[in-house]
């Protein structure tokens, strides 16, 4: 009975992020009230005080939830147990792309975040959008440095350098595809800028332009 009920608390905590989300979209953080999050998700305003305290827990668990794969993910690119950093960061990159693109929730998600009102809510955000600003430029150049002792990068380069430009360019193709999709898509300009960008960097011969993504990166992968 107890692991039922766990389970179903899960299930009220997703439901009620899966309307969060709906609803911030559709009307805006600062617009969108506790009350209007529970009668989307069916659950009664107390059940959406029973997960959450406030509006900025929920926004932040929001973001969380998709934000902590993507870290996951990355975070293997820099594993010495692995001789393939290049590739590997640029199927994540890819991959990752590409689910924005066809994944509406996620979508949606970032469309949020690339909003902007003086609500306590979006402060949050931007609180969250610097931490993860600053966790992602580290694993960056952890992989980068791996592939550097690999003998992967062109001689010369520093590994911050690649990292850097890398989240700079993902951060201009991703507010061009979300803002302007008239002029920018995402399937389109990101692998062509991720691939340019690694060409620059990377020495020749270590991945083919244009080619599809290799096998995520594994974490039993040696």
């Amino acid at each position: 009975m107890a692991r039922k009920t766990r389970e179903e608390a899960l299930a009220t905590r997703e439901g009620i992020l899966d309307a969060a989300l709906a609803c911030f979209h559709e009307h805006g953080v600062a617009g969108t009230s506790l009350a209007a999050i529970g009668e989307r998700a069916g659950y009664t305003r107390g059940a959406v005080y029973w997960h959450f305290k406030n509006k900025t827990e929920v926004l932040e668990a929001m973001i969380r939830r998709k934000h902590l794969p993507f870290l996951e993910r990355l975070r293997r690119t820099a594993s010495p147990r692995r001789s393939t950093p290049i590739l590997d960061l640029r199927s994540v990159m890819l991959v990752s792309i590409n689910e924005l693109a066809t994944d509406a929730q996620l979508r949606s998600m970032m469309e949020i975040m690339l909003r902007n009102d003086p609500s306590a809510e979006s402060q949050a955000i931007r609180r969250l959008q610097h931490e993860g600003t600053a966790e992602e430029l580290a694993i960056f150049r952890s992989a980068f440095a791996r592939a550097r002792e690999l003998g992967q990068l062109r001689d010369g380069v520093d590994p911050a350098t690649p990292a850097r430009v890398l989240h700079a360019c993902l951060t201009g193709v991703l507010c061009s595809g979300m803002m302007e999709p008239e002029h920018f898509t995402l399937e389109r300009e990101a692998p062509e800028a991720i691939d340019a960008l690694f060409s620059w960097y990377v020495k020749p011969g270590l991945f083919v332009p244009g080619a599809p993504p290799s096998p995520l990166p594994d974490d039993e992968a040696g």
